[in-house]
């Protein structure tokens, strides 16, 4: 068992819409620059198994195979379901795709038509899971947790996933640290964690959308036995630029940046 990053940017991705900063420039000019938002995906090819956490904006650029065992959603934003509608009639026309998610989620994709269409043409068959109740799958263990993320219209989880050997933390997208969510970093063998910002300064709206600075994170997950990625990249942030000192300082750490196409062995 295997997992790969298949995007490492926030919901908007990287060139991030009406931006000309250096790095959506750069990005729009060069596309090996460019980052997709954030997903990992969990295989292993021997068994033919095929699992699929957050279905974003870009999954027909990280998806090379329809089959899909299972797709994860760990809310109802932008960057985590948006990539269920390539699964409807005007692309794949997939066929019963199991969708795990917690209520909240499955109630917001029922209330909204074009993910309702989804669900009425058996695209997609929608599974209830309970925060904290393990699912288990094809040699795989999934656990939800719960996690602080100010309001959207659904509740947020991150995924512990668990096989015979590993245990991996998907924590991408979250408020602030809890002494639970760095609990679970502390637990994990790898851990995908919430990088969006450097710093508090890098926007003038932080108070509005705030996510652990990495500066904070790395002082907090100092001495955790984990091997940690940050992930869920905003395009302000310096970390993008491999020769910054903000790169050099997390990599210094024993820390790492998140790369596209990375496989972790599970």
């Amino acid at each position: 068992m295997k997992a790969r990053i298949l995007g490492t940017a926030q919901d908007g991705g990287i060139p991030h819409l009406g931006c000309q900063c250096d790095a959506c420039t750069t990005a729009r000019n060069d596309r090996s620059k460019q980052r997709f938002t954030t997903s990992l995906k969990v295989f292993d090819e021997d068994k033919g198994v095929n699992y699929l956490f957050d279905a974003t904006p870009d999954i027909r650029f990280q998806v090379e195979d329809t089959y899909i065992d299972g797709i994860f959603l760990g809310h109802g934003e932008l960057g985590t379901i948006t990539g269920l509608l390539y699964l409807g009639k005007e692309s794949i026309n997939a066929n019963m795709v199991p969708v795990y998610c917690t209520p909240s989620v499955k109630e917001f994709l029922k209330d909204n038509y074009a993910f309702r269409l989804l669900i009425d043409r058996n695209n997609i068959v929608v599974n209830d899971i309970a925060e904290n109740g393990p699912v288990e799958m094809m040699g795989l263990t999934v656990t939800p947790v719960g996690v602080v993320h100010r309001y959207v219209p659904t509740d947020t989880h991150a995924f512990m996933i668990e096989t015979e050997n590993t245990k991996l933390l998907y924590m991408t997208d979250i408020d602030y640290w809890t002494e639970e969510a760095i609990e679970r970093v502390e637990e994990a063998d790898i851990a995908l964690i919430d990088g969006t910002f450097w710093s508090e300064e890098e926007i003038d709206r932080y108070e509005r959308v705030p996510h652990p600075p990495i500066q904070e994170s790395l002082e907090k997950l100092d001495g955790a036995d984990t091997e940690i990625y940050f992930t869920h990249l905003n395009h302000t942030n310096p970390v993008l630029d491999p020769d910054s000192e903000e790169r050099q300082q997390v990599e210094d750490a024993g820390f790492h940046i998140a790369e596209e196409g990375v496989e972790l062995e599970l």
